[in-house]
């Protein structure tokens, strides 16, 4: 049957709530109606349309858009030295030549360096480093619009964990 196939991997449907913006919800179930499989979404809370709490057919839903598969995690390697990079707002005045720096990218303070935890593999064959800020937070890195790059470990340091 088809709905092995979509067993184990995430789906959303996304819906227009009229915002501008499309909300992803999780898929729940696929059920076959006639020759398709149909996928259900938990009410979103349409107060007009009395979906909150029940679990309804997402392609009859108001503003359903489509069917999405979201890749899934399915490991993760340590961030070993890597480290993560946001612009934090503007360069100064004259870009890289301005007062603060000549990094070529606007100045030492205004990059925040966050080291990599780790690097999460997911089921698509990609690979995105997760960092962890001064409170201890930890983010999947390539979530963030402030991301500028990523930096690998200074090989004048060696490895932390094994000294090398």
């Amino acid at each position: 049957m088809e709905a092995t196939a979509r067993m184990g991997q995430r789906w959303v449907a996304l819906v227009d709530r009229g915002n501008g913006y499309a909300e992803a919800c999780d898929i729940v179930e696929w059920l076959p109606e006639e020759a398709e499989l149909v996928g259900y979404i938990c009410g979103t809370g349409d107060a007009a349309h009395g979906d909150k709490g029940r679990v309804v057919r997402a392609d009859r839903h108001p503003g359903f858009l489509a069917y999405e598969r979201r890749p899934q995690v399915v490991g993760a390697l340590p961030g070993m030295g890597w480290t993560v990079c946001y612009r934090l707002g503007a360069p100064p005045p004259g870009g890289a030549g301005g007062p603060g720096g000549t990094d070529g990218v606007g100045g030492a303070e205004h990059l925040e360096r966050r080291p990599v935890l780790a690097w999460l593999v997911y089921d698509d064959g990609t690979v995105t480093p997760c960092d962890v800020d001064p409170d201890g937070l930890v983010y999947c890195s390539t979530d963030t619009p402030e991301l500028h790059h990523v930096e690998p470990p200074d090989p004048a340091v060696g490895c932390s964990a094994c000294r090398c």
